[in-house]
């Protein structure tokens, strides 16, 4: 899997949780400030917020957001927002990247689900030349006058989800920025470190260094990860009305068939329709059936190595494979690597079979 494959484009028309509104009104409680000021002509109200599981509109978030910025009166308030969203944050999101393996299994996580990201950019990883890899965001389609606001909240918050997964904070060459140097810029180091701050760049970035995502994670946990991805992956499916609750149900049958996967047909059978149907969701989703195999298949993969008793014959029996060769060409398709190369950049690795 290349950087340009880990790609998530916020939808168009969306419904989004009250996370960011919620966090806004337990600043504002802090500071001994009332909340109803900024939740003017948003339609929600103080009680709202006892419910965040409550979903709201983009329009209704980007209301707050507004309010928040006029009255605030401080120009750091979208780096501060930021920086306060840590991993923790954001329910089976935050622990799925939490107990991810790696810092780019966390990233895959981060940006295979957009809804329960939340964010108003697409993002994805992309490659830069002497061994630099940054976090791209750019297609931003809101408000102009809450663009600064909505990449410094964007930019800190990222910063500090991936602070919190490394268990330390994760060195930046660089900060991106597509407009001009904002006049409380020297207070960046606060939130991003002693990188320097290019301005008039294509897109937003955070930059660093390209051997950063191979970074074990402190808190990696295979089954805790597999369980964390498995119920973003319901979350998101019931945030957004036009997916389609077959997929999510195949996709779920694959997952207990990974080491005799069936045959599109018997799967159809399985769920009570005909292989024509799941062709047809299948399309309408963007991918084909070999496309959702290879990828459940490779995510099993990567937690099953990371369990360094687990010979590597055994992973490609579980993922279904009649030879470990053909395991190692399907993985080195997905990845890039080897899985025993894979495997080895795992701390306190040891020899597998």
């Amino acid at each position: 899997m290349t950087p340009s494959d880990l790609a998530c484009q916020a939808p168009d028309h969306r419904l989004i949780s009250l996370q960011s509104t919620c966090l806004i009104a337990a600043w504002l409680h802090e500071q001994q400030q009332p909340v109803d000021p900024v939740l003017a002509g948003s339609g929600l109200s103080p009680s709202d917020l006892q419910t965040p599981a409550r979903l709201i509109t983009p329009e209704q978030e980007q209301q707050v957001f507004a309010n928040t910025v006029a009255l605030a009166g401080d120009p750091l308030v979208g780096l501060k927002l930021g920086q306060r969203m840590r991993v923790s944050a954001y329910g089976q999101l935050g622990y799925a990247m939490l107990s991810a393996p790696t810092l780019l299994d966390a990233l895959q996580v981060m940006l295979a689900f957009p809804v329960l990201l939340g964010s108003y950019f697409r993002l994805q990883l992309e490659s830069l030349p002497d061994g630099l890899l940054a976090l791209r965001a750019d297609h931003y389609h809101e408000a102009p006058a809450l663009q600064l606001f909505n990449v410094e909240l964007c930019l800190s918050s990222i910063k500090a989800m991936l602070d919190d997964a490394l268990g330390r904070p994760l060195p930046l060459q660089a900060v991106h920025l597509s407009g001009e140097l904002p006049a409380h810029a020297e207070h960046y180091p606060d939130f991003f470190g002693t990188c320097p701050v290019q301005v008039g760049q294509s897109a937003e970035r955070l930059v660093f260094a390209a051997d950063a995502l191979q970074a074990s994670l402190p808190l990696a946990e295979p089954v805790t990860h597999f369980e964390a991805v498995r119920q973003c992956r319901s979350v998101q499916d019931s945030f957004r009305p036009e997916a389609s609750p077959l997929i999510s149900q195949l996709s779920a049958q694959l997952e207990q068939q990974l080491d005799a996967p069936p045959s599109l047909e018997q799967l159809a059978a399985q769920l009570h329709c005909t292989s024509r149907t799941l062709r047809r969701h299948l399309q309408r989703a963007g991918c084909g059936y070999q496309q959702l195999l290879d990828r459940l298949r490779f995510q099993r993969a990567k937690l099953l190595l990371n369990r360094e008793q687990v010979p590597i014959y055994a992973i490609a029996e579980q993922l279904g494979f009649s030879e470990t060769a053909s395991f190692r060409h399907a993985f080195q398709r997905w990845s890039g690597t080897t899985p025993r190369a894979w495997r080895q950049q795992l701390p306190s690795a040891t020899p597998a079979h």
